[in-house]
């Protein structure tokens, strides 16, 4: 919709505002908006009657992965309450956190994680999500609800976090491969609960960037949550490569010298993103062509799992990549 300009007074210009807006959101003469400049955009907004945002999810014939999805959404979309549904009859559940795992990689080293009842199950998963807690439950239902405010200093504290996690799990993965710690199921589940805390700080990331207006301007959001997902993928290929490490029988050394030029290529992206210098950025190209040149010259003489594994550490490198292109557009 278009608006004219009023000049109202000698140095003032206004606009009107939509009355539909006005009605939905419930505003009065002197009720407060909030402005914010977007580069060329200016973007009005008010809370309004709206300041709590609610989502009911009925969990009836989820599976697991579906039910992660549903609250996962609602929580980075910012909704302060979540209102979760469930059947009373089906008494057990299958474990939040190992779906997959018990079904196939714990299944082939023989484990199964046992179910659970659904409040347990539904706990779990709210335990993911920083900030959130269960304060009311029924025979069918439950009530989860923000027990804090997310600041612009959570954001970046929580940002932060997840680089620093990301390294420590390169350093566990390098120190399993030189030590031969393999075959062992005990890994596979360390490096997936690591993981775990990538995947909360990315999810309260998002919710923190969806729930403060006017800190940063939309394009850069787009990048940033472009960014977290992809930090995101990083984390998952780790948990891949745990699975290589666990199954295996063989000794795998062949892969650390690559591992660690893929650490020293993440390290370079590291710096660049907190203090951007195009010094780096050249860097960081020598280095991705240096990584591509390495993987090609030496995915022919590996074979079995120290192959997939190289080929984890080659995507971790591609994502690598791809985050220092979404860096660099930030600065534009």
């Amino acid at each position: 919709m278009k608006r004219k300009i009023i000049r109202q007074g000698h140095n003032t210009m206004t606009i009107t505002l939509p009355s539909e807006w006005i009605k939905k959101l419930n505003l009065k003469p002197g009720d407060e908006i909030d402005l914010s400049e977007d580069e060329n955009s200016l973007i009005i907004s008010s809370d309004g009657n709206n300041k709590e945002k609610s989502a009911t999810v009925d969990i009836t014939n989820f599976t697991i992965p579906l039910l992660w999805r549903f609250v996962q959404s609602a929580y980075r979309a910012g909704c302060n309450e979540i209102k979760i549904t469930f059947d009373p009859v089906h008494k057990n559940c299958e474990d939040a956190y190992h779906y997959y795992t018990s079904n196939f990689d714990y299944k082939i080293l023989g484990e199964k994680i046992p179910p659970k009842p659904a409040l347990v199950m539904i706990q779990s998963v709210v335990d993911r999500f920083i900030g959130l807690g269960i304060i009311e439950t029924g025979k069918n239902y439950c009530i989860i609800r923000e027990l804090g405010e997310p600041t612009i200093k959570e954001f970046e504290n929580s940002l932060r976090r997840i680089f620093l996690v990301i390294l420590q799990l390169f350093e566990r993965v390098t120190e399993a491969i030189e030590s031969n710690e393999t075959t062992d199921v005990g890994l596979c589940k360390e490096l997936h609960t690591i993981d775990l805390n990538i995947d909360r700080f990315v999810d309260y990331c998002c919710r923190i960037l969806n729930q403060i207006k006017g800190h940063f301007s939309e394009s850069k959001k787009i990048l940033l949550f472009s960014t977290l997902f992809i930090l995101e993928l990083i984390g998952d290929e780790f948990k891949y490569i745990g699975k290589h490490l666990a199954t295996t029988k063989k000794n795998v050394k062949d892969t650390l010298l690559f591992a660690d030029k893929i650490e020293e290529h993440f390290k370079t992206y590291y710096k660049l993103f907190y203090k951007f210098d195009k010094s780096l950025a050249i860097e960081l190209g020598k280095k991705d062509f240096d990584v591509y040149s390495q993987h090609f010259k030496s995915k022919e003489k590996l074979e079995g799992e120290s192959r997939s594994i190289a080929r984890h550490f080659m995507m971790i490198g591609k994502f690598t990549w791809a985050l220092a292109e979404l860096r660099i557009q930030m600065e534009f």
